[in-house]
């Protein structure tokens, strides 16, 4: 018996190994591409959502300063207060300038006016010799820094009273800083000040306004908390923490007026690199960019803004998480099931081939539970799909769509027509492609979308329609977005003409925008010239410290050469150890000289390497060839021939010089 099923028992085990190893190898060799794509587009999202995040900060930010600074003019021109500045020049105010009637209905109305008016803590009067003559709310104290209600040795009093009509004086937040209390809490404020003139143009005072900061910064932070794992980030040039949250997801404890740079000391570093842009910290996002209220943005009514300039700019930012394989796989639950569904219908497909009919039931099974995911697939399908009654309502709309537009579905379905998500330019095209439908037509438009936010959306649909009993019952529409498809298309684009390795533009970029320069400079008669570059004995470092030591040189040969040149100016990698570089607007004598400056700095620089846990210095020199463009020319090919000859020379003349081939 043990013979006669040895065999094929053995077969049988040789199958089902088979069964399940390879649907399991060959649907590994499929998925794993699609999620690596599938978190490059998790990440493009999350540089998109931080760029919306930091925008509607901005957008928070300069709104509620440009009010809080034009409530400040407005107050500082009331001409009840002129009137009452006028009437302190009278020995009384019971005298006929100003009644106490008078005095009391402007003291309330002040009072009135702070106390509904959250933004400011309180209003100081203040004349020309720096003395308080009104103050509202009354209760509201001044400051450790204020005796006896003398403002004159303040700076916000100092400052202003050097300013023009309609100018204001800041006092930067976070220092010298100063708290008051506020109903039951102790909160920081921020002095704005502006001077104040009668109508005949006479300095009659200033008009001190307490700004609660801690207001306007959580109406920001609030605004910028679209997300939840978002932080805000607000700190001043010195790296001054400006927003009044005590704790953030990220940092950790922070307070205001606390030391951003000390507590983050990379977010820091990476902050004051740039004006504005991204930057990956600790697996984190953060963008960023530069803000200064005293620009024109921020002067709104206001004629010229005034604080310390060593406080200014500000840096705001966000600060999101990025993306991991376990962060993906926590939150797209449904793809982590749709994998585990494929390997199981792999497997049982497998194990059906080895064991045919026993495993029927089975099958069944995994059959039904393919029909659930499939639903599943639909709802969260990477494009849109929705379905069109006869007069254009929407019948249906998957999840995918639905979170592009940012509606639920009770809030679209059978209750919008679909042309109203359409932007009026690109409704014709949709009217049209909706009307073929209608005719029994595959219809197609390329339209865009607008979202609940206010945003938009591109995208190309293309529909079909569904009859029954040859009546049309509802059309079939396929939503892709394209958004995604031009970003990668300009990303291949850049990558078509970039040195992967020195990050400069290559031999094609130099040919094609060489076309353009040439172009221009014949038509506006200016001179461009062109230099070519090659690192001497660079084979000698390659055969002597191998390959990598030879990238690292090549990377901080172009950092250097980089340096030296103008924005406009072209440097492109042309060969293996080669070099252009392109010089709109330049003479020959000018570009001889770049050539002698870029030979100079290379052999004056060296390059650190490590060659078997050893470091090692090496010093570098180079061999130019410099060549003026001629106006006849239409073509890069001439120039790069006489300034190839000119770097030839150079390396016969002993190499780690500089030849000019002015000859034709």
């Amino acid at each position: 018996m043990t013979g006669k099923y040895a065999v094929p028992l053995r077969r049988l085990y040789i199958r089902l190994l088979l069964a399940v190893s390879i649907p399991l190898i060959l649907v590994s060799t499929t998925l794993l591409p699609m999620l690596h794509v599938h978190m490059e587009t998790r990440i493009d999202s999350l540089h998109a959502e931080a760029k919306a995040v930091l925008k509607v900060g901005q957008e928070a930010l300069t709104r509620d300063i440009n009010e809080s600074l034009n409530y400040a003019l407005a107050i500082a021109e009331m001409p009840a207060l002129r009137r009452y500045l006028d009437a302190q020049h009278a020995s009384l105010l019971t005298e006929p300038h100003y009644s106490l009637s008078e005095l009391a209905q402007l003291s309330n109305f002040l009072d009135t006016l702070i106390s509904h008016y959250p933004r400011y803590t309180k209003l100081v009067l203040i004349d020309n010799q720096g003395y308080e003559v009104l103050r509202a709310p009354q209760s509201a104290e001044t400051g450790p820094r204020v005796a006896a209600n003398q403002h004159a040795k303040t700076d916000y009093f100092i400052e202003a009273s050097k300013l023009l009509p309609r100018d204001l004086y800041i006092s930067p937040p976070g220092h010298n800083l100063q708290y008051e209390l506020f109903g039951d809490d102790v909160i920081p404020v921020v002095n704005v000040s502006t001077p104040i003139f009668s109508a005949t143009g006479e300095r009659q005072g200033v008009v001190l306004l307490s700004l609660n900061w801690n207001y306007l910064t959580t109406a920001l932070y609030q605004s910028m908390r679209l997300d939840q794992r978002a932080d805000a980030v607000l700190v001043d040039a010195q790296g001054r923490w400006l927003l009044n949250s005590a704790t953030t997801l990220t940092l950790g404890a922070v307070n205001f007026g606390g030391s951003f740079a000390s507590l983050a000391p990379r977010y820091w570093q990476a902050m004051q690199q740039r004006n504005e842009g991204n930057a990956t910290v600790d697996n984190h996002l953060l963008r960023f960019q530069t803000e200064d209220i005293r620009t024109q943005s921020y002067r709104s009514l206001a004629g010229n803004i005034f604080s310390e300039h060593s406080h200014y700019p500000w840096k705001l930012g966000v600060v999101l998480p990025q993306p991991s394989w376990r962060t993906l796989l926590d939150e797209e639950t449904i793809v982590l099931w749709f994998l585990l569904l494929t390997y199981a219908v792999a497997v049982a497909f497998g194990i059906f081939w080895a064991i045919s009919g026993q495993r029927q039931r089975q099958l069944r099974q995994a059959a039904q539970r393919h029909a659930i995911e499939v639903s599943d697939l639909y709802e969260n399908a990477p494009c849109g799909y929705h379905s069109l009654d006869k007069n254009g309502r929407v019948v249906k709309m998957n999840r995918t769509e639905l979170n592009w537009l940012g509606y639920s579905a009770d809030e679209v379905i059978d209750r919008i027509d679909y042309r109203e998500l359409i932007t009026p330019e690109t409704r014709h095209q949709f009217d049209q492609a909706f009307e073929n439908v209608l005719q029994h037509q595959k219809g197609s438009a390329e339209c865009s979308l607008r979202t609940r936010s206010g945003g938009q959306r591109h995208v190309m649909i293309q529909a079909s329609a569904y009859h029954r009993n040859e009546r049309f019952v509802h059309s079939r529409a396929t939503v892709f977005d394209l958004t995604e498809r031009k970003q990668l298309e300009e990303k291949l684009r850049a990558q078509a003409m970039t040195d992967p390795l020195t990050g400069v533009f290559n031999r094609r970029y130099l040919q094609s925008q060489a076309t353009i320069e040439m172009a221009r400079a014949r038509r506006h008669n200016q001179p461009i010239a062109l230099i070519t570059i090659d690192i001497d004995h660079f084979k000698h470092i390659n055969d002597d410290y191998g390959h990598d030591a030879g990238d690292e040189v090549l990377k901080n040969f172009t950092r250097v050469v980089a340096e030296l040149l103008r924005q406009e100016d072209l440097l492109c990698r042309v060969g293996g150890e080669e070099f252009a570089i392109l010089l709109p607007n330049t003479t020959l004598t000018q570009a001889t000289q770049v050539a002698e400056r870029i030979r100079q700095t290379v052999a004056l620089n060296a390059v650190n390497i490590t060659e078997a846990s050893l470091e090692k210095t090496l010093w570098l020199t180079a061999s130019l060839g410099v060549t003026a463009l001629l106006n006849n020319e239409k073509s890069l090919k001439a120039a790069l021939k006489r300034a190839d000859i000119g770097l030839y020379q150079a390396k016969e003349g002993g190499r780690n010089r500089v030849i000019v081939n002015s000859s034709l």
